[in-house]
């Protein structure tokens, strides 16, 4: 399951289609490999104690994911476009534009993350093929208070 298009990337930057290569599909996967990855270790493991499940006996599974194309849409689309722009900086002979670029989808991407992990996913613990309210809980942290 893609977490954005490449009509995303051109929602984000009009020129991504005009750089010299036809597709962006394998960043896509890339992207989407890294943002299953980084759920599952950052978001997936705390939150499935909360519903009693072990994640080394019931893995993280992205198709769960109930509202992927308005949770993560953005997040897809800021690292497919930091891999694209680390793409073209390996093909160009003057990279420079092409780093900070991929500098600045990396920030974005980072930022993105901070605040989808803070809310929470939508992900179907119960397998139902909906949402239950009791289905988008936030994981418990445990903050030390210095005294």
């Amino acid at each position: 399951m893609a977490y954005c298009a490449e009509a995303d990337l051109v929602k984000v930057r009009p020129n991504i289609m005009l750089l010299g290569v036809a597709a962006w599909t394998d960043q896509i996967a890339e992207s989407d490999a890294i943002i299953d990855r980084t759920i599952e270790a950052r978001w997936y493991r705390a939150a499935s104690k909360a519903y009693s499940l072990d994640y080394r006996k019931t893995p993280f599974d992205s198709t769960l994911l109930l509202s992927s194309a308005t949770e993560l849409t953005r997040l897809g689309t800021y690292k497919t476009l930091e891999l694209a722009y680390i793409f073209l900086q390996k093909e160009a002979e003057d990279a420079d534009p092409f780093e900070r670029q991929a500098g600045n989808f990396r920030k974005m991407y980072t930022n993105e993350l901070s605040e989808v992990l803070a809310a929470g996913l939508s992900y179907d613990w119960d397998q139902g093929g909906d949402l239950d309210y009791t289905e988008k809980k936030l994981p418990v942290t445990r903050r030390l208070a210095r005294v």
